[in-house]
């Protein structure tokens, strides 16, 4: 079977926009978000030690090891990046494999 007769091709041309859900400007979003430097070493400890590494190439066991002295400076980068609304690009980049799913006979 060909595999373009699995995907359909959507009509874009009249996509809804949503209405305005904020009333105060974008800069105010993510003021009140609280970074904890506790909660992001204990997020750390409960990696699985078994999972490979990330595109950083940091084993999972490697940053529970170390979770308590990044924890600090890792608040400070969020924080950061939440106050002046710029994002690392590292962070902005991911690898997708896309997985083939066998489809269900219909008969």
């Amino acid at each position: 079977m060909n595999s373009s007769g699995l995907f359909t091709k959507e009509d874009t041309s009249h996509i809804p926009v949503p209405d305005p859900c904020f009333d105060f400007s974008s800069a105010d979003l993510l003021a009140d978000v609280y970074i904890d430097s506790d909660v992001i070493a204990k997020k750390l400890q409960n990696l699985r030690s078994d999972k490979a590494a990330g595109d950083d190439n940091l084993s999972p066991r490697f940053l529970k090891m170390i979770s308590q002295e990044i924890a600090v400076p890792l608040a400070i980068i969020f924080r950061t990046s939440l106050d002046t609304g710029c994002i690392p690009h590292d962070w902005k980049t991911a690898n997708v494999t896309p997985l083939f799913k066998k489809v269900p006979d219909l008969k």
